[in-house]
């Protein structure tokens, strides 16, 4: 490889070949050992070794490389795997390094269940994760000791975020102060993390290669000074001959206090290869210097090839070494004449060409990145040229604050005080920025998906691009090409003539309808207190659909798991009705969601309400009933909107979460149809005999959560649409049901494969049936 280290893309290949073994030995890296009877999960006894601690408000995250896990303390055997679990209680005890005997109640990780649902679990489990689960802190025994420098930097990291804290004029100042001084990006809410993606700073949110690259440079510059103020020897090069070598030990430091993250280490290496060159008097390459970063980490940690933020990391250097120059060189705008001799005119020039080549390294890193960004997010930041621009200085500064402040408060925290003060004010300042370029329209553009063919177009067209020369840069127009394939490839796709998604939300509702281009959403699921559900699974099926907007959204009855969802998901996409149950906008919930419609017409609906046309299918409300008839139902549940579908000869009732009474009301309105969702997810109080003797379903879905702790749906109902025939889906075992149906035939299919056992039915993952 040497030999051939100058013809054109010779790096690349060299990266290419190390991210490939890197792969491989990922392989490796991920291999476990789980007992059989632990491997469907449960109460188990887990002993090994605490990886790494996260605190949050209420809890805290252990990550645990077990070594011997059983069903219980005397019966554990050897293993092999990883468990992320979460401790409710006092945490102080615990530490990285110790070993730890524990009872846990242990989940397999599962699969996504949604279609643009992100794949966590395939990422978790190429480093080795085989469960998420919990446990209390009366159930951890502490077998050993951490190690006395793990201790030492626990205490000092515990002691500098109590000490920031009293300093900062916010908690999202110290918490964003204490992400880049200490790693401890766990502090940080969801809000600001999405202000941070939304103006194109999200990479000021971790410990990453700019962090550690400014702290490099500035080290490397007070140390010089120091030396040649020290004595006539350390002048001019010499003194950076030994400032250099000597910078490297603060700048592992500062990776090591901060744990230890893949982009941090990718570039720790890269600054050492530069810092030792400085000493041996040899220029560093920028390329050398990342293909020894690639080494280092296949080295150590293969299964960091797949770490989302180290391939942005090593896209970002690559973009800023082949690509920045390029596009520099493409502006019509001449560089700065060195030898102009007006002072003002010189600085000007100056600053012009600073803001040039920002711009140009922001153009290169998103444009680099937009596949990969576009598959993990969906969407690129615009705010982003102009952000970096503006804050770039105040992130250098910020960098040296947290590092030197870090430094000196374990020296003096006294001391410190005054650095801490500044660094958590430079914090708030920045925060205000990232929120300003948030909130400016249109700081984000949607990015549409690029398979692996277009991918690999829009690669060789940049690569072509930065590298080749004459002619060979024509190839530069592959990426263009590319790009432009990608947004018309959804634009030309086939409209389903109509398209029912159940999406599986755990515990809760939530169905997308499309027909021919035109969306309506029917609830949105919700967990009080757990995961936001809209921003978890419906905004992400959203996008992989490319629905950008709703004709239509109806929240069935006002209780949390079919509303939260909701609220959070026309926060963003806007819909131009909302229908309410009638007499329910008062409410709590209610309220919130028209806030977050805002500008959507708000319709109260009960039966008799006006068709809906969506497309070539429409909707006929048949619930919930008149005011009189509304005031012989106790529950909420039973006043649910109820929703028929008709699609030519397909018919699909939605009924919300109706039970016995509602379900009475509803038969005189009623006849057989073609696809039913189970009434309040299968309970036993719904489904009654002479609803489905009036409804005869050929299919039926079950909205349930995994492991629900109501036990839905329940055997007796599910054995009493299986003794009718009725074929079942259910959103806990076959993930996401789909429905496709041209007028004639109709088509289900669940998102996750089936496993047949004696206990459950057989559920065919693809059926289509004629209608009469």
């Amino acid at each position: 490889m040497l030999a051939l280290a100058r013809l054109p893309g010779a790096h690349l290949a060299l990266l290419l070949s190390l991210g490939l073994t890197g792969a491989g030995l990922a392989g490796l890296e991920a291999r476990v050992d789980v007992p059989p009877e632990l491997v469907r999960g449960g109460t188990a006894v887990l002993e090994g070794e605490v990886e790494r601690v996260d605190h949050f408000e209420d809890s805290t995250r252990l990550q645990l490389a077990v070594a011997r896990a059983g069903l219980k303390a005397e019966s554990t055997v050897e293993a092999r795997f990883r468990a992320s679990v979460y401790l409710r209680g006092s945490p102080e005890l615990l530490l990285p390094g110790q070993r730890v005997r524990v009872e846990a109640k242990l989940q397999p990780l599962e699969p996504p269940s949604n279609p643009g649902e992100k794949n966590f679990t395939a990422i978790r489990k190429r480093q080795a994760f085989a469960f998420s689960g919990s446990i209390t802190a009366g159930r951890v025994l502490v077998l050993s000791s951490a190690s006395g420098w793990q201790r030492y930097i626990a205490r000092t990291q515990a002691e500098l975020s109590a000490a920031v804290r009293r300093v900062a004029p916010s908690e999202d100042a110290a918490a964003f102060f204490l992400t880049l001084a200490a790693g401890q990006r766990a502090a940080l809410d969801d809000e600001l993390e999405e202000a941070f993606s939304r103006s194109g700073l999200a990479h000021v949110l971790s410990v990453s290669g700019l962090h550690v690259a400014a702290l490099a440079l500035m080290t490397l510059a007070l140390l010089r000074r120091v030396l040649v103020r020290g004595g006539g020897r350390f002048r001019g090069l010499e003194a950076r001959r030994v400032a250099a070598p000597a910078s490297v030990p603060f700048v592992w430091a500062y990776v090591v206090f901060t744990g230890n993250q893949a982009p941090a280490v990718r570039s720790a290496v890269m600054a050492t290869v530069v810092l030792l060159g400085l000493a041996l008097w040899r220029r560093a390459d920028g390329l050398n210097s990342l293909s020894t970063a690639a080494l280092v980490l296949v080295i150590w940690s293969p299964s960091s090839v797949v770490d989302l933020s180290l391939q942005l990391s090593f896209l970002a250097v690559l973009s800023l070494l082949l690509l920045t120059p390029a596009f520099r060189a493409a502006l019509p705008i001449a560089p700065p004449d060195p030898q102009e001799e007006r002072l003002l005119m010189r600085w000007l020039g100056k600053g012009r060409e600073t803001i040039l080549e920002t711009l140009c390294a922001s153009a290169a890193v998103t444009l680099a990145s937009v596949p990969l960004v576009a598959s993990s997010f969906g969407r690129a930041s615009l705010a982003g040229f102009v952000s970096n621009i503006v804050c770039l200085p105040l992130c250098g500064l910020l960098t040296g604050f947290a590092a030197g402040g870090a430094a000196l408060f374990t020296v003096s925290p006294l001391l410190a005080t005054p650095v801490l003060w500044g660094g958590a004010w430079v914090s708030e300042l920045l925060l205000i920025l990232t929120r300003f370029f948030a909130a400016v329209p249109f700081a984000t553009v949607k990015l549409p998906l690029f398979g692996p063919w277009l991918t690999a177009l829009f690669a060789i067209g940049l690569a072509t691009w930065g590298l080749g020369v004459g002619r060979w840069r024509l190839g530069g127009l592959l990426a263009p090409l590319a790009l432009v394939a990608a947004m018309l490839v959804p634009v030309f796709a086939p409209q389903a003539p109509l398209r029912i998604t159940f999406l599986s939300v755990g515990q809760g509702d939530s169905v997308v309808l499309s027909s021919r281009g035109h969306h309506a959403l029917v609830d949105g699921g919700g967990a009080p207190g757990g995961a936001d559900t809209g921003t978890r699974y419906v905004l992400p099926f959203l996008n992989h659909e490319h629905i950008d907007r709703l004709e239509l959204a109806v929240l069935s009855h006002p209780h949390p798991d079919h509303a939260l969802g909701m609220i959070s998901t026309l926060g963003q996409v806007p819909t131009q009705r909302l229908w309410l149950p009638a007499g329910t906008t008062e409410g709590d919930l209610s309220r919130k969601l028209i806030a977050a419609a805002a500008g959507a017409k708000v319709e109260e609906v009960q039966v008799g309400w006006p068709t809906f046309t969506l497309g070539e299918a429409t909707l006929e409300v048949l619930g919930p009933p008149l005011p009189e008839d509304r005031e012989l139902l106790e529950g909420v549940n039973d006043r649910s909107i109820v929703v028929l579908v008709r699609h030519g000869a397909v018919t699909v009732l939605l009924t919300g979460d109706v039970e016995e009474a509602g379900e009475e009301m509803l038969l005189d309105r009623l006849g057989p149809v073609t696809v039913l969702k189970a009434p309040h997810h299968g309970s036993r109080t719904s489904s009654t005999e002479p609803f489905l003797e009036r409804t005869r379903p050929r299919y039926v879905v079950f909205c349930v959560g995994r492991r629900n702790r109501f036990g839905f749906p329940h055997p007796e109902i599910f054995e009493r649409y299986r003794e009718r025939g009725t074929e079942c889906f259910r959103t806990d075992l076959d993930g996401a049901v789909t429905l496709e149906s041209d007028g004639r035939d109709v088509r289900l299919h669940g998102y996750l494969p089936r496993e047949e056992g004696p206990s459950e039915p057989t559920l065919a993952p693809v059926a289509r049936h004629p209608q009469p």
